[in-house]
């Protein structure tokens, strides 16, 4: 995983714990310091790996519950 990748994750993570609401694309470029492209690329990655759930279309994402367990 790439440090774009782990600190999307995180990020999405403690978004989605603190107040369970989905975050936006411009709202992740802001928060992770990186570009569209950037993110883009990182958040197929974590779709691709089933750590979240991405609509595209809607421009939003959502982690998927118990990605933690999947590192381990």
């Amino acid at each position: 995983m790439t440090d774009t990748e782990r600190k999307l994750l995180r990020i999405l993570f403690n978004r989605h714990g603190h107040n369970n609401v989905r975050i936006y694309i411009p709202e992740l470029c802001r928060l992770a310091q990186r570009e569209v492209g950037q993110i883009r690329k990182a958040l197929e990655q974590l779709r691709d790996e089933r750590f979240i759930e991405w609509d595209e279309m809607m421009n939003f994402v959502r982690v998927i519950p118990g990605w933690q367990h999947h590192l381990k």
